[in-house]
């Protein structure tokens, strides 16, 4: 989604290696953290002075994460692995965790939600497009 907006570049791609739910911990999703990500670029500002670039990130923000958990239910990896597979698996714990991981095709499923978040921010700049809202 990056490309599409002429945002970012792969070094983003790279910092946000860690952010699946935070770290593996089962927090925050990483699919929560890459629509931010997407949506400070856009809307953000180079300037930390600039408040009527932070204003206009954090009102768009405000809207991705409301309808982040409104499609999934939660913000929280854990509860929206629950929901997507049945339960949460901690890979990084043991071994029988990965393997059940893997055989509830967790990489698979959990691109669902990495698919709403990068829509959902899509959907938010294109608004402001069409709306010339938040900024």
């Amino acid at each position: 989604m990056l490309e599409e907006f002429g945002l970012g570049s792969l070094e983003i791609i790279k910092a946000l290696s860690p952010f699946p739910g935070f770290g593996g911990t089962g927090r925050i999703c990483g699919a929560v953290s890459g629509g931010l990500v997407s949506l400070g670029l856009y809307f953000g500002s180079d300037d930390l002075l600039n408040y009527n670039g932070n204003r206009a990130a954090i009102a768009a923000t405000r809207v991705f994460l409301n309808r982040f958990e409104q499609a999934l239910g939660s913000l929280q990896c854990r509860d929206i692995q629950t929901t997507l597979l049945g339960r949460y698996f901690d890979p990084s714990v043991n071994k029988d965790d990965a393997e059940a991981f893997t055989k509830a095709k967790g990489l698979e499923k959990c691109t669902i939600a990495a698919g709403v978040g990068a829509r959902l921010a899509a959907e938010i700049i294109i608004e402001s497009l069409e709306k010339d809202s938040f900024k």
